[in-house]
C-alpha cells in the first residue's frame, strides 16, 4: 500500500506504545492507574492520529468528513436501549478476528504483544469507520461491526462492508505486516479472517439485552450470527461471504470462489456453511457460502494502478502520466464516480475518461493505443442476451515532444460514453500499449447498478 497509509498506522501503532509507557510509569510511581489519564490537549492529539487512516482513505471512496462514531450501540438504535421496544430493520454484519495473534505471545513480553493486538484492532476499527461502518464490540482479538443506517440503502450497506473487507485484506497484507516487519515483529503468521452477510429488515430484529443497569442493544438474526461462523471457516487474509448479501447485489462468480481445503488427503469444494440447521418441522437447510476473490474485486477498489499492481496476482499497471475515470452526468454537470463506491440507478449516463499527459512521448515508443473493454455481469444482462466481455474500441493518443514544457500537462483526451442499464457489479478496463506493444498502464473500473 501507499506511503500514507503505512506512516498512518505506524502512528496507530506508535501512539500506543507511548499511551501504554506512559500509563506504566505512572501507576510506578504513584500506584495508581487512574493518574496516567492524559491531559485535553494530549487526548486531542491522540485523537488527531487516531483518524490518519480515515484522512487517507475515505477521500478515495468518495466520502467527506470524519466518521466519529463511538465504538458500542448503534447510534440509530440506543433509543431502545434499557427498554422493552424492539424494531425491525436491516443491517450488514461483519465480523473479524486476527488469525494466529495467540502465537504471539511466546514470542515477545504480554507488554508488547498488547500493543500490537491493540494497534491492529484500532487500525481495523478505523477501516470498519472509514466505510461508515460501526464498531459494535470488541471480543478479545476480534470484532463485530455493523453496516446500515436509515439513511443508506441496503445496497450501499452492502457495499460499504464488502469494500471495507477487501480494505482489511489489502491493509494487513500491505501496510500493517511491512510496518510490524520493520520494527522487527514477526508478523508474517498473523492476518484477518474475516465474515460477512447481509440480514434483510424483516429479519433483523433490534432489541435490548440484559437488566435496566447492565444492557446492550443488538441485532437479533440468523444473518448476525452466521457472520462469525463464516468468519471461523476464512482463511487467513480471506472473508467469507453468505448467500444473502451475493444475492442482494447479484455479486458474479468472477469476484468470488468456493473454498477449497484437504480431508484424508483430498482436496474438497465447501459450497455451504459448515452446519446444517433444521427447523420445526426437521427441513433442512442448507446455506450457501463463497470466499470473495481478493485478488480480482481489490483490482477494482479507487486506488491508482501504480498502488495496486503492488499486490500479488494483480493486474494493474501503473504510470504517472495517464488517468482513467469516469464521471455520472448530472443536471450540475459531470460528477466523479470512484470505482465500487456506490450504487447508482439504472439509466445514468456515464463518461469514461482517458488522460494522457506530455511526459509519456518522453520515454515511450509512439504511437500509443488505448483499448476500451467492457465487462456486464447479472442476471438481468444475462436474459437481455446483454452478458459478456464487449470490445469498446480503441484510440490512438496524440503525443509531441515539447521543450520546456511540463511532463504533466494533459496532451490528449479521449471521453467513451456509456450508461447504467442492468443490475450487479459492471465494469470498464483501460489498457494502453506502446509501438512494441507492451502494456504500460492498465486500469479497471467497478460500477455498481441498482
Amino acid at each position: 500500500m501507499s506511503s500514507d497509509s503505512k506512516k498512518a498506522f505506524r502512528s496507530i501503532l506508535e501512539s500506543t506504545r507511548s499511551q501504554s509507557k506512559k500509563l506504566h510509569i505512572v501507576a510506578e510511581d504513584s500506584g495508581n492507574l487512574l493518574d496516567g489519564y492524559y491531559s485535553a490537549e494530549a487526548m486531542s492529539a491522540e485523537i488527531s492520529k487516531e483518524h490518519d487512516l480515515q484522512r487517507y482513505y475515505r477521500p478515495l471512496f468518495g466520502k467527506k468528513d470524519i466518521n466519529s462514531s463511538p465504538i458500542g450501540c448503534h447510534p440509530e438504535f440506543l433509543h431502545l436501549r434499557g427498554t422493552d421496544e424492539k424494531e425491525y430493520h436491516h443491517i450488514c454484519s461483519l465480523f473479524i478476528d486476527i488469525k494466529n495473534s495467540t502465537r504471539l505471545s511466546f514470542l515477545y513480553p504480554l507488554e508488547t504483544v498488547a500493543d500490537i493486538k491493540n494497534a491492529i484492532l484500532k487500525a481495523a476499527s478505523e477501516t470498519i469507520r472509514c466505510l461508515d461502518g460501526y464498531v459494535h464490540r470488541f471480543m478479545g482479538d476480534a470484532v463485530l461491526a455493523y453496516f446500515g443506517n436509515r439513511q443508506d440503502s441496503e445496497e450501499n450497506s452492502i457495499i460499504n462492508a464488502l469494500n471495507c473487507a477487501a480494505l482489511l485484506e489489502s491493509l494487513m497484507v500491505g501496510t500493517i505486516l511491512p510496518v510490524l516487519e520493520d520494527d522487527g515483529i514477526r508478523g508474517s503468521d498473523l492476518g484477518f479472517r474475516i465474515g460477512l452477510d447481509y440480514g434483510p429488515k424483516e429479519q433483523v430484529l433490534w432489541a435490548s439485552y440484559g437488566f435496566s443497569e447492565v444492557n446492550e442493544v443488538t441485532a437479533t438474526s440468523f444473518y448476525v450470527d452466521v457472520a462469525a461462523k463464516l468468519q471461523a471457516m476464512a482463511k487467513k487474509n480471506q472473508a467469507m461471504l453468505g448467500d444473502s448479501i451475493i444475492s442482494k447485489i447479484d455479486l458474479h462468480e468472477d469476484f468470488l470462489r468456493i473454498k477449497m481445503r484437504e480431508h484424508k488427503g483430498e482436496t474438497v469444494a465447501v459450497g455451504f456453511l459448515d452446519r446444517v440447521y433444521t427447523d420445526l418441522n426437521g427441513n433442512p437447510f442448507k446455506y450457501k457460502v463463497r470466499e470473495l476473490n481478493h485478488t480480482a474485486y481489490r483490482d477494482l477498489l479507487p486506488f491508482s494502478p501504480t498502488e495496486k499492481q503492488t499486490f500479488s496476482g494483480s493486474n494493474s499497471i501503473g504510470n504517472p502520466y495517464i488517468w482513467f475515470k469516469c464521471f455520472t452526468v448530472e443536471e450540475s454537470g459531470l460528477e466523479e464516480y470512484q470505482s465500487v463506491s456506490r450504487i447508482l440507478p439504472k439509466f445514468k449516463k456515464l463518461i469514461f475518461s482517458l488522460t494522457a499527459s506530455k511526459g509519456l512521448a518522453n520515454d515511450q515508443a509512439l504511437p500509443l493505443t488505448a483499448k476500451f473493454t467492457k465487462r456486464n455481469y447479472g442476471h438481468e444482462a444475462m436474459i437481455k442476451e446483454d452478458a459478456g466481455v464487449f470490445q469498446k474500441g480503441e484510440h490512438q493518443i496524440v503525443l509531441m515532444r515539447e521543450a520546456g514544457v511540463s511532463a504533466f500537462q494533459p496532451a490528449d483526451k479521449f471521453e467513451l460514453n456509456e450508461g447504467t442499464e442492468y443490475r450487479g457489479l459492471h465494469t470498464m478496463e483501460c489498457e494502453v500499449r506502446n509501438a512494441n506493444g507492451v502494456v504500460i498502464y492498465r486500469q479497471m473500473i467497478g460500477v455498481f447498478i441498482e
